[in-house]
């Protein structure tokens, strides 16, 4: 009896942490896509300054441009063959 308390106990703990589970990486992919896909502002003198939306730096008055979001997952390795090995 004990042994099947046990048994039951463990399976339904075991459910509900892939549930959780499957749950969190769902719901975190979501976010990353609808950040992406926001349009952040920037002053090119002042990276520091961010807005949502096109306008001029408080700061000094430039217009604010989109920044661009630099892919990381590329790489770009480029060998030096102009040296010769001795």
């Amino acid at each position: 009896m004990k042994k099947s308390i046990l048994i039951v106990t463990l399976a339904f703990a075991m459910a509900i942490t892939f549930n959780a589970c499957t749950n969190s990486m769902s719901n975190g992919t979501s976010v990353a896509s609808k950040t992406a896909e926001k349009e952040i502002y920037t002053c090119s003198m002042h990276p520091e300054v961010r807005s949502d939306k096109p306008g001029d730096c408080p700061k000094c008055g430039m217009h604010l441009v989109k920044m661009e979001v630099s892919d990381t997952t590329k790489v770009d390795v480029q060998s030096d063959t102009s040296m010769k090995m001795k």
